[in-house]
C-alpha cells in the first residue's frame, strides 16, 4: 500500500516524522564492522591504537605531522573523476581530496554523522519533507580564485537532467523529485545541453541560500544531498567530456596531472581555505594514483613500499595470506565489513536464461563456499542467502530466508539444478558468457563458477571487460549485454546510503532501467519491487522499514535475476608509513584518503 504524507502537519507530528527518519537512518547506518559483517561501536579512540583491525574503531597513528606525498593504487581507471557520473564507491572516497558538498559526514572512525560542509548548518525542512533550504559559507572558492556561488549547486543538479550523457552515476535519485516524470521516469526537465532557456524552477536560489521544493516528499534527502552527485560545478567551467579530466576543484587538492588508465597526480588546491571546511583536515602535500592492470602488482609495489594503499579494494589472495601468517603484518590490515554483496547477475534477456527454471538452475549449481574462497575465504564475509546485507532494513539471515538452498553445505544442489534444466526443456546444459574483468579475484570467481556450472552440463566462457567501462557500457548496456550473448556477470554492489532505497533503487527500480549506463543490469521491472521501493522512501518506524525491505528482497529474489553468493568483508593493508588511518561509513568502508599522513614527510 503506497503512504502519502498530509500537505499539513502540526509541530508535533512533524517532528516525530523527523525523528523517525534520523532513527530509521541510524538504525541501518553501520561504520566498519569485523569479519562475519559484525557492526562497530559508534564510538571511537583516537590514539596510537596498532593491530589487527585497529583502524576499524580508531584513528591509527594520529598525527598532525604534515608534508610528503600520499602513493596510491587500482588495478583499473575511475569510472569518471565528475562527480554527476561517479559511481564507483573506492571514487567518491578520493572524490573528497578535490570535490565538497553542502553536507558531508565526520572526518572520524565509526557510524557516519551528517555535519555541515559547504552549508552553514544542517537544512531547514518544511513538515512534510518538500522543501529543504540550506545557506552557504562565506568564503568558498573554486580553484580558480573565483567564489563558488548558490547558482553554481542549481546548475550541478540540472547538469544531472542530461541523461543521456549522465546516465552512470547517483542522478536518478534526484531527477524524479526534482521534476515531473513519466510512467518511465523521464523527467519532463532535458538539462542546461538540451534546454538552454530552460531551469529547474523548483531550486530558488539568492545569494546565500538555495532552496529544493521536490515534486513528492523525500525524507532521506540529506542522505542525497551527501552524494558527489550533488555538489556545484562552475557553469563557464563545464567544459563537455574534457570536463572529466579537470574537474574544477573547491576541494583541498586539485588535479594536477591525468594521464587515463595509467595516473593521476593531485597537489594542494591554494585557493582552498582550510578556515571553510570543518571536515577535511589533510597532512599530505600530494596524492598520486597509479594504475595497474594486474592486481597482484599492486600488492607486490605494497610489500615494497612503494606504494601506501590499494585504493579501490582488498588486496589479492597472494598477499593476504602473507599477511594472515606474520604477525608484523597482520598488525597493519584491518578486514571491515563492506556493507554490501557480491553476486552473479543471470540476465534474463537472453537465452535461454529468458526461462525462469534455466537461470534457477544455475543458482541450484553454484557452489557458493568455492566463490567465497575465490574471494579470499572466511575473512571475505558471510555466505548469502538473499540479496540483502546487514544494516540495511529487512535484512534476513541466510538460515531464514535462503529460496534457492544450494545443498546444506552451500556447494551446490546438482539434482535440483538438472530438475530445472528439465523444467526449462535445456536437460543437458547450454552454453553462456559471463563477463568480468580480469585479474586477482575476479579470475577465481570465474573458476569457481565454471567448476559449479559444468556440473550440470552448463559451459561457462569468459568475456572479459575493462575496469573503467565495465558498468557502463559493457553490462550496463541492455542492447551490449544481448549482442554479445552474455548469460552471466561478475558484480558488487554497496549502499549510496543506508536504507532500503539508497542500497537497492539504482540496481532494481523499474525507473533505473536505461538504454546506457543502467545498474539495473537485469533490467528487472516488477510492481512487487517497485511498491516495495516506494513504502520504504516514506517508512516512518523501523517495522514499516523492514515490511518494506522484505518487500524488495522478497521480489528481486523471486525474480531469479541476481544470484548473491557473499556478503562482503574488505581486506585492506595500510602502509606503516601512515598516519591518521581510519575507516568510516562515510568513506564507502574504506580508508579516508583526505585525511591520510605520512610518518616521513616523503
Amino acid at each position: 500500500m503506497r503512504r502519502r504524507w498530509n500537505k499539513v502537519m502540526s509541530r508535533t507530528r512533524r517532528a516525530t516524522l523527523l525523528a523517525s527518519a534520523v532513527a530509521l537512518a541510524s538504525l541501518t547506518l553501520a561504520a566498519c564492522g569485523g569479519s562475519g559483517g559484525s557492526t562497530s561501536s559508534s564510538s571511537a579512540t583516537a590514539s596510537s591504537a596498532t593491530g589487527f583491525n585497529a583502524a576499524v574503531t580508531s584513528i591509527v597513528n594520529a598525527s598532525d605531522k604534515t608534508g610528503g606525498t600520499l602513493r596510491l593504487g587500482a588495478s583499473g581507471d575511475c569510472d569518471s573523476w565528475d562527480g554527476a557520473n561517479q559511481y564507483y564507491g573506492w571514487c567518491w572516497d578520493v572524490g573528497r581530496l578535490y570535490s565538497r558538498n553542502l553536507l558531508g559526514f565526520k572526518a572520524a572512525p565509526g557510524a557516519a554523522q551528517f555535519t555541515p560542509d559547504m552549508a552553514t548548518d544542517l537544512p531547514k525542512v518544511n513538515s512534510d519533507f518538500t522543501s529543504w533550504t540550506f545557506t552557504l559559507r562565506d568564503g568558498l572558492k573554486w580553484e580558480d580564485g573565483t567564489p563558488v556561488t548558490t547558482a553554481d549547486f542549481k546548475y550541478g543538479m540540472e547538469r544531472l537532467f542530461a541523461t543521456d550523457i549522465f546516465a552512470t552515476g547517483a542522478g536518478n535519485y534526484f531527477t524524479c523529485i526534482l521534476s515531473t516524470c513519466d510512467a518511465s521516469g523521464v523527467p519532463a526537465y532535458k538539462g542546461p545541453y538540451a534546454d538552454p532557456k530552460g531551469g529547474l524552477n523548483n531550486i530558488v536560489i539568492t545569494d546565500k541560500t538555495i532552496t529544493y521544493n521536490l515534486v513528492k516528499p523525500q525524507p532521506e534527502f540529506n542522505w542525497l544531498m551527501a552524494l558527489p552527485t550533488a555538489g556545484p560545478v562552475k557553469q563557464s567551467a563545464d567544459k563537455g567530456k574534457l570536463y572529466t579530466l579537470h574537474p574544477l576543484s573547491d576541494g583541498p587538492f586539485k588535479f594536477d596531472t591525468y594521464q587515463p588508465g595509467k595516473s593521476v597526480t593531485w597537489v594542494r588546491n591554494p585557493n582552498w581555505d582550510p578556515a571553510t571546511d570543518p571536515i577535511r583536515k589533510p597532512k599530505v602535500d600530494k596524492v598520486t594514483l597509479t594504475i595497474f592492470a594486474n592486481p597482484d602488482d599492486i600488492d607486490q609495489r605494497v610489500q615494497a613500499g612503494d606504494i601506501d594503499l590499494v585504493a579501490d579494494g582488498s588486496i589479492q589472495a597472494t598477499f593476504q595470506t602473507k599477511i594472515l601468517t606474520d604477525p608484523t603484518l597482520k598488525a597493519q590490515a584491518d578486514n571491515p565489513n563492506s556493507g554490501g554483496v557480491r553476486y552473479l547477475v543471470v540476465f534474463q534477456t537472453v537465452a535461454p536464461l529468458t526461462n525462469a527454471d534455466c537461470r534457477k538452475a544455475v543458482f541450484y549449481a553454484i557452489n557458493k563456499v568455492d566463490l567465497r574462497l575465490a574471494r579470499g575465504g572466511t575473512t571475505a564475509g558471510d555466505i548469502a542467502g538473499s540479496m540483502t546485507p546487514g544494516g540495511i532494513a529487512g535484512h534476513e539471515s541466510t538460515d531464514a530466508y535462503n529460496p534457492y538452498p544450494n545443498g546444506a553445505d552451500f556447494k551446490g544442489d546438482v539434482t535440483k539444478a538438472k530438475e530445472a534444466l528439465t523444467a526449462c526443456g535445456q536437460p543437458n546444459g547450454f552454453t553462456v558468457n559471463m563477463a568480468y574483468v580480469p585479474g586477482g579475484k575476479a579470475d577465481k570467481v570465474l573458476a569457481a563458477a565454471q567448476a559449479a556450472l559444468a556440473k550440470v552440463g552448463i559451459i561457462v566462457k569468459p568475456l572479459a571487460g575493462e575496469q573503467a567501462s565495465y558498468y557502463s557500457t559493457l553490462i550496463g548496456s541492455p542492447a551490449t549485454v544481448v549482442s554479445k550473448n552474455i548469460g552471466l556477470a561478475q558484480a558488487g554492489w554497496g549502499y549510496d546510503y543506508p536504507s532500503v532505497n539508497g542500497f537497492f533503487k539504482s540496481i532494481v527500480s523499474t525507473q533505473a532501467i536505461k538504454p546506457s549506463g543502467t545498474s539495473n543490469y537485469a533490467s528487472l521491472s516488477s510492481p512487487t519491487v517497485d511498491q516495495g521501493l516506494q513504502a520504504a522512501s516514506t517508512a516512518t518506524s523501523t517495522a514499516e522499514a523492514e515490511t518494506a525491505g522484505k518487500q524488495v528482497n522478497h521480489g528481486v529474489m523471486d525474480a531469479a535475476v541476481y544470484l548473491p553468493y557473499l556478503w562482503d568483508n574488505e581486506f585492506l593493508y595500510r602502509s606503516p608509513r601512515l598516519t591518521n588511518v581510519y575507516c568510516a561509513a562515510g568513506t564507502q568502508n574504506l580508508y579516508d584518503y583526505v585525511s591520510l599522513g605520512t610518518t616521513d614527510g616523503k
